[in-house]
């Protein structure tokens, strides 16, 4: 393969069709070519990349794994291409009708969304809007390297491609079955929780790992516990019976979903998230309006919440780490 050749576009998308609908029928209908088409521009792709795509069963097909490794690059690479062609569409109507955001799960199902209505309703909602769900990882290196507008994602968030624009910090809560005798506690104590299985969040690099300290600090041994990177997988879980979650407070309380009871700790379990945009590059005029559209929508009665100044934001991470080393909280983590 030549290294300094691009890819021929339509074998990318027809590549990625058959991947998506999984046959050369399907994608044939999708892309609106015919099926010897789409066969002819899977083998020449096949022919110019060296490897099989595709392992032949008759009429069926299925991904080798090269086929599978090279899609998730394809789906980047087309990604870019759609985004590209929006902003061109702009640039040529002087307009800015397209925005890219990426967000963490949580955020995409609560914050986004009250974020985007708020532009409605003040008349400021561009035409074309992709929110894309991404692990807090993701989101701060789609941001950094151009491939998005701006981005939503739990702490840290420290790379020097990204300009901060706000951070929020507010307190985790607890989340019980509603008819559980627990539940009629204004206020949980983590001790409260010694003959609960847990369900809690699997990232130890973010919220977990301060989750963690806190119930190292008072010893806390509970029976087992479940641990999985979706903030709404927890609460469905603890809605199932399977226990009691120590979450961000941002899902259940603005999801407020029924048959559960959302308490606040009697401990201060910080959890910070911030918007970010790629540094040095010139927003479209949407951008301060629907930066202060997702800091308007994150004011919702949230337990601690309150917004940090972005120039302490290394003595932000600072805190952070020391409150995942020893279980302390350090100045400047109090709730408001």
């Amino acid at each position: 393969m030549d290294s300094e050749r691009l890819f021929d576009l339509r074998q990318l998308e027809a590549f990625a069709a058959v991947i998506s609908t999984g046959s050369v029928t399907g994608a044939a209908k999708v892309i609106g070519k015919s099926q010897p088409v789409v066969s002819r521009l899977i083998q020449e792709l096949e022919s110019d990349l060296g490897f099989d795509l595709f392992t032949r069963y008759g009429r069926r097909i299925t991904p080798t794994e090269n086929g599978v490794s090279f899609y998730r690059e394809v789906e980047r690479l087309l990604d870019d291409a759609r985004r590209t062609r929006l902003r061109a569409e702009d640039m040529s109507a002087r307009r800015t009708e397209s925005v890219e955001i990426v967000s963490t799960a949580a955020m995409a199902s609560t914050i986004v969304p009250s974020a985007l209505r708020i532009l409605k309703e003040r008349g400021n909602l561009p035409p074309n809007v992709t929110v894309r769900i991404q692990t807090s990882e993701a989101v701060i290196q789609s941001v950094a390297s151009g491939a998005a507008d701006i981005g939503i994602a739990s702490m840290p968030l420290n790379h020097p491609g990204l300009e901060v624009q706000w951070i929020a910090e507010v307190s985790c809560v607890c989340v019980l079955p509603e008819d559980a005798p627990l539940a009629r506690k204004e206020t949980i104590d983590l001790t409260d929780l010694a003959d609960w299985q847990l369900v809690t969040l699997l990232n130890p690099y973010r919220v977990l790992g301060r989750i963690s300290a806190a119930i190292e600090r008072v010893h806390l041994e509970t029976p087992s516990v479940i641990r999985t990177n979706s903030s709404a997988a927890a609460l469905q879980m603890v809605k199932a019976g399977l226990g009691a979650a120590l979450l961000e407070p941002v899902s259940p309380i603005i999801q407020n979903i029924e048959g559960l009871a959302v308490r606040p700790l009697s401990v201060h379990i910080p959890y910070l998230w911030g918007v970010v945009t790629p540094v040095g590059v010139p927003g479209s005029p949407v951008m301060p309006l629907l930066i202060q559209a997702m800091a308007d929508a994150s004011k919702v009665g949230l337990p601690g919440y309150r917004e940090r100044d972005v120039r302490d934001l290394e003595a932000i991470l600072k805190n952070i780490h020391d409150f995942d080393a020893d279980g302390e909280d350090k100045p400047g983590q109090g709730a408001a």
